[in-house]
């Protein structure tokens, strides 16, 4: 069975936005483009100016690819997770006084660190080792060993 694909409706505001700001950029390249094409050079291979704009709109649409597959194979629905249990979408306060969001596959803000809490994607081996957990229970990850102490939703 394959995994469902799951973004934080943050993530998915966040990945519509970015589409539609990565289309206009390279709709953009159009004059650039036509600089490039009117350069003068010996042959048609020696042209800079058009391989930096292709170069460059190589780029934006590898990541604009990227976001629309993503955003078309993500569920709404996010994973189940039993009541009182660390799920996707909660925020976990460790024992140590460490704080983390744990967001769904795919996160724009993943490494943030933002009000004293980390993002960090529901993949990364210390969301592994929260989820599921409820309050009061140890976690052991490398160079981390502690108990949870407060779980709240997103």
């Amino acid at each position: 069975m394959p995994h469902d694909i799951y973004l934080l409706p943050i993530d998915r505001a966040y990945a519509e936005a970015r589409i539609t700001v990565l289309e206009k950029e390279i709709q953009d390249l159009g004059p650039d483009f036509n600089d490039a094409f009117t350069q003068s050079s010996e042959t048609w291979h020696d042209n800079s100016p058009f391989e930096a704009v292709r170069d460059k709109q190589s780029m934006l649409a590898a990541e604009l690819h990227k976001l629309r597959t993503l955003v078309r194979q993500a569920t709404l629905t996010p994973p189940k997770a039993k009541r009182g249990t660390v799920g996707v979408g909660h925020t976990v306060e460790l024992a140590d006084g460490h704080r983390y969001r744990i967001a769904g596959d795919w996160t724009h803000q993943a490494g943030h660190h933002q009000d004293g809490t980390h993002t960090v994607s529901c993949h990364t081996p210390i969301a592994k080792a929260l989820l599921g957990k409820k309050v009061g229970d140890e976690v052991k990850v490398a160079r981390l060993d502690t108990a949870i102490h407060a779980i709240t939703k997103q």
